[in-house]
């Protein structure tokens, strides 16, 4: 089995058992060395004629060891490998070229080879051949397969992924993953088709518009963003959503990333309410009460109406905790605080400062007798008899109070002049209400 080379041996074994007289062997293994695969030439049995260097490069081997390999099924991985191999190589002598597929063992380690294997029958003089050329396509294989692989991970990641993933092209949704459908609150079959803004209430979708142009033409990313979203389902959630644009199937498209942030929004909304009101009453407590003073100021010097700061402390409180304990105490507060906000217009606001303080604010009053109205409301609320297990408290309020523009102009002096009132009513025989200066 002599290796494809231009000397005296391969001249004559050419010359005499495969290409006749005529022929230039030279050339013909000038051009089979030439080609970068492995090449065989067998007879129709699959007898292995010759061969060039590149096969023994592939194989591992030398001159020596080819010797040992006599037949084209030597090379087969298995005895499927050969089998099929087999089948091939026949139609390849009856005529039809064939192009598959196969795997050789290395016989230097075992190492297994995919490759790629072209068969076509020629004829030299008057026998034919079969020619072999061997594609080495196992780092090919490789490849495809980690990409396989990859693309699998990839998939598994993105079903699998807490967060919701969604695709969407032209503003139509292409893809959703689970978590993604259970935000958007619909089974992924109802959500496929849909169009990105049906999601959004209509206050928003202008803004969403805006930034799915710059996606689509300007190809940029979007940083995170947060929005109130429309659920399948009919219920409102908040979202905060990354997106980015990519080609897919040689088109433009958006995957967006999405999470529902709607409990982390309550909770915030909940801190909140708890920096700005008094834990026990709900009440507005003296941030918040001091803010919308500030802001009541501003709006009266729009409106060039009055406001008035009513600064209450309670009258015979200490019994309530002396005789049935503190939680009695918080019972009696939160039903004043109660009575209070009845008694006031919606527009106004009860807030409780701290212990037995409470302070109202009259919002756009346009007369002094509407402010006593109010006030005297107030304290016979406050009046009213306390029931708490079966036991009866008679409670009071001595009350100071302030007027816009009358008294001052300064948020700070009407609350501080309201409270020196409030100290002139107590010292006056309580239970009642006074106004500041008067």
């Amino acid at each position: 089995m002599p290796l494809l080379k231009p000397d005296k041996n391969l001249k004559t074994f050419m010359k005499h058992r495969l290409i006749g007289s005529d022929e230039n062997p030279e050339f013909l293994c000038a051009v089979l060395h030439g080609i970068q695969d492995a090449v065989l030439l067998h007879d129709t049995k699959g007898n292995v004629l010759s061969y060039n260097a590149k096969l023994l490069s592939l194989l591992g081997i030398e001159e020596e060891q080819m010797s040992e390999m006599g037949s084209f099924f030597d090379f087969s991985a298995d005895d499927i490998n050969s089998q099929a191999g087999m089948k091939f190589f026949a139609d390849a002598v009856e005529g039809r070229d064939q192009v598959f597929t196969w795997q050789i063992k290395r016989p230097s380690d075992n190492y297994i080879l995919d490759a790629e294997v072209f068969l076509t029958r020629i004829k030299y003089g008057r026998k034919w051949t079969v020619l072999a050329t061997i594609k080495d396509i196992t780092d090919k294989k490789r490849i495809e397969q980690e990409l396989v692989n990859s693309e699998k991970r990839y998939r598994q990641l993105v079903e699998y992924s807490p967060d919701g993933i969604v695709i969407h092209r032209d503003g139509v949704i292409k893809y959703i993953n689970p978590a993604g459908a259970r935000i958007f609150g619909g089974a992924a079959e109802d959500i496929l088709g849909c169009e990105v803004l049906d999601f959004f209430p209509e206050e928003n979708r202008q803004s969403i518009s805006d930034r799915l142009k710059k996606l689509y033409q300007e190809e940029a990313s979007m940083p995170v963003a947060e929005a109130k979203m429309l659920r399948r389902d009919g219920r409102v959630a908040h979202v905060e959503f990354a997106a980015i644009p990519f080609s897919m199937d040689g088109r433009s498209a958006v995957q967006v990333v999405i999470r529902d942030i709607t409990q982390k929004k309550i909770q915030e909304e909940y801190i909140r309410y708890l920096a700005l009101h008094d834990t026990l009453t709900g009440l507005p407590n003296r941030d918040l009460l001091a803010d919308r003073i500030s802001l009541a100021v501003e709006r009266r010097k729009r409106d060039r109406k009055k406001l008035a700061v009513i600064y209450i402390d309670l009258d015979g409180f200490k019994p309530v905790n002396d005789t049935l304990g503190h939680a009695a105490g918080d019972i009696a507060l939160k039903m004043i605080a109660g009575r209070l906000n009845e008694a006031i217009r919606k527009s106004d606001t009860a807030a409780r400062i701290g212990g037995d303080e409470f302070v109202v604010l009259l919002e756009a009053v346009s007369e002094m007798a509407e402010i006593e109205t109010i006030a005297k409301r107030v304290l016979d609320a406050i009046n009213e008899e306390l029931v708490i297990d079966k036991t009866v408290f008679h409670i009071g309020a001595s009350m100071g109070i302030s007027i816009y523009p009358d008294n001052s102009r300064d948020h700070f002096k009407l609350m501080a002049m309201a409270d020196r009132a409030m100290y002139t009513a107590k010292n006056g025989g309580k239970n009642r209400f006074i106004f500041s200066g008067g």
